[in-house]
């Protein structure tokens, strides 16, 4: 029997079967990518946060010191004889890993995703220690890092594999049976959100009401609600999962405001929308150009532009045919390129191949 070690930088959730089967919480990704393998009989262990502070191992031990995600990519080397191949979902993890794995004369296969490998420290990673060669597939959601990758950090284009984010569309669904209230917007998410222009925007225009879901388990950014003045209409607070959808039910549309950056930011919210058949506002930055196609599913404006984010809201609470034809265009877009489902039968097929060939390294 096969045998793949998940390294999850996340604290990992445990105990929220119950939740899903009740419909009130999402399946979290990891969990979808453990029950596939399992269902094509593969042994599955997963290894998150929690479970490297609990870890004796020396090195484990010592690595904690550079930090989590350092922890996880040593957990993943001293266990590697354990295992076949190991999954590393970010290149934080990722990385670290492949360089551990360069000291040794065979190797489990590897299989990474890379959220933003342009960093500039990642660069020296990629183009002097050659990381990329200990990693059988480098998935990237964003085409410019896949293009940046292959031009720029010269990683043999056999080993980098572009494809989408995912949205749990059994949770994240059209919920017809809401009302849905024709002043209320809303956004989610922290990482490289413009919620300050987006403030700007709405302030003059009392008969709008925009909800903030201005949270995230994954983002290091700073919220910038936080000890804010924020006009009469614009709310901000935590919201759980089941209360996010809610949200989402309840709005007439979802905007999603970003700073400029080459990466997938936003791709979390912009997808959960869609999949509700709820149309979406969002920048159009640099990177985030792979989902959202100006006026058929999804509407765009430029990085900063406080008088284009006001004119598409307006176009948009003024065409009711327009909000429900991008919504169903969304919908289905989702459910053509990424569903949760569809993100797993992606990655599947790559651990199955990097299981099956042999690890000598010294490259």
């Amino acid at each position: 029997m096969k045998r793949v070690l998940l390294l999850i930088p996340s604290t990992l959730k445990t105990g929220i079967a119950p939740e899903v089967e009740n419909d009130r919480h999402p399946r979290m990704d990891y969990d979808a990518l453990a029950d596939g393998l399992r269902a094509t009989g593969v042994e599955v262990d997963s290894v998150g946060y929690a479970e490297i502070e609990a870890d004796t191992h020396p090195l484990v031990r010592l690595a904690r010191r550079a930090g989590r995600d350092a922890a996880l990519a040593m957990v993943g080397f001293v266990r590697r004889v354990r295992y076949d191949a190991v999954f590393t979902n970010g290149e934080n993890v990722g990385i670290p890993l492949a360089l551990l794995l360069k000291t040794v004369a065979r190797r489990p296969g590897h299989v990474t995703i890379g959220h933003k490998p342009s960093t500039g420290k990642k660069r020296v990673f990629f183009r002097t220690l050659r990381a990329d060669r200990q990693m059988d597939t480098l998935f990237v959601y964003a085409r410019t890092q896949h293009d940046f990758a292959r031009d720029r950090l010269r990683i043999a284009p056999a080993r980098l594999r572009l494809f989408h984010f995912h949205a749990d569309d059994r949770f994240y669904r059209p919920l017809p049976d809401r009302p849905t209230d024709p002043a209320l917007l809303c956004a989610a998410g922290l990482e490289w959100r413009d919620y300050p222009t987006l403030i700007e925007a709405v302030r003059e225009m009392p008969a709008v009401r925009v909800h903030l879901a201005a949270a995230s388990p994954w983002s290091k950014h700073n919220d910038e609600t936080a000890n804010r003045m924020l006009p009469e209409n614009v709310y901000a607070r935590r919201y759980e999962y089941n209360e996010l959808r809610e949200l989402y039910a309840r709005s007439a549309f979802v905007v999603v405001p970003l700073y400029e950056n080459d990466f997938q930011a936003g791709i979390t919210t912009v997808l959960e929308a869609m999949s509700m058949a709820k149309a979406v506002i969002v920048t159009q930055t640099t990177g985030q150009r792979d989902v959202i196609m100006d006026g058929e599913n999804g509407l765009t404006v430029a990085p900063g532009d406080v008088a284009g984010w006001r004119a598409a809201i307006d176009r948009l609470r003024a065409d009711r045919d327009l909000r429900e034809r991008l919504g169903r265009n969304g919908r289905e877009w989702v459910e053509r390129h990424a569903t949760l489902d569809r993100w797993v039968d992606d990655i599947i097929p790559a651990l199955e191949s990097s299981c099956s060939r042999a690890r000598n390294t010294k490259l």
